[in-house]
């Protein structure tokens, strides 16, 4: 898909009712999407049986408890949240080629389901538990959020980027607005990326905005306004998000490309100075 093609997508996918179930919510192919796919796994009891196959793929437990099966391992009573906005998260990490079994412990269970195709993985099944996630709290005053880092540099994955995002009421994240997708190595890498969001309270928003430098032959600037549910697909661009006042934004995001390089990309230039005072 050439740069012309992508700016007729529209990279906002609005929430659809939950169902029992995996729904696909956007797919390879789709978008501007070469390598991630993501759905949404909802369990209110029994069991889930599944095969990677060709992708590398990640289970975010957001709530519930279950455990997890694999050829050879067996994970008892995984997931400790309620919900999103109750601590770090649970998070399956399972390489291509690999059959599953998913149990209810205590449900209803709902799992957030990303993958990227690869042929291999240098890592086996692994549980990534709540300590486990690399927390900071990049930012300060109204553009600190809180990012928890559940597949990064301390696992090897073969494509995968993982995490959740949350912001403060009326913060802003993704701030000083970066972006990646020029390779320019090791400071930038291209990543496609999937953001999906949720709010608290639950009729809140927040916005983005997807932008290119000017200069680009396939100049974009794309603002969405975002509620509970949704999902928004940057192929590239800058990405700032916001919070409105009173609500507090949380997102996971997951990034794939043909280099993985966590942390590989550069700040809007003419922004870049908030970072920096």
């Amino acid at each position: 898909m050439s740069r012309q093609e992508e700016r007729t997508y529209d990279l906002l996918i609005k929430a659809s009712a939950p169902r029992e179930g995996y729904t696909k919510i956007v797919g390879r192919g789709e978008k501007g999407l070469k390598h991630l796919e993501f759905g949404r796994l909802i369990l209110p009891s029994g069991e889930w049986n599944d095969t990677t196959g060709d992708c590398e793929v990640v289970l975010d437990i957001y709530s519930g408890i279950a455990s997890l099966e694999t050829l050879n391992r067996r994970f008892d009573r995984l997931g400790e949240r309620k919900n999103v906005f109750d601590g770090s998260a649970t998070v399956i990490y399972l390489p291509p080629g690999t059959e599953y079994r998913l149990e209810v412990v205590e449900g209803p269970v709902e799992i957030a389901v990303f993958s990227a195709t690869t042929a291999s993985s240098q890592v086996g099944v692994t549980v990534i538990r709540p300590e486990d996630n690399i927390v900071t709290h990049p930012g300060k005053e109204n553009w600190q959020r809180h990012v928890y880092t559940a597949i990064g540099n301390n696992l090897r994955a073969a494509k995968m980027i993982f995490g959740e995002t949350v912001n403060p009421s009326g913060n802003w994240s993704s701030y000083p607005p970066h972006k990646h997708d020029a390779f320019i190595p090791p400071n930038e890498v291209p990543l496609e990326e999937i953001y999906y969001f949720q709010l608290n309270p639950d009729q809140g928003f927040g916005v983005i905005r997807i932008y290119t430098e000017p200069t680009d032959p396939a100049p974009m600037d794309e603002i969405y306004v975002v509620e509970d549910g949704d999902t928004v697909v940057i192929p590239r661009g800058y990405h700032p998000v916001a919070a409105a006042p009173g609500y507090t934004l949380h997102y996971t995001w997951a990034m794939a490309g043909d280099v993985r390089q966590p942390g590989a990309l550069s700040d809007d230039p003419r922004h870049k100075w908030v970072k920096e005072a």
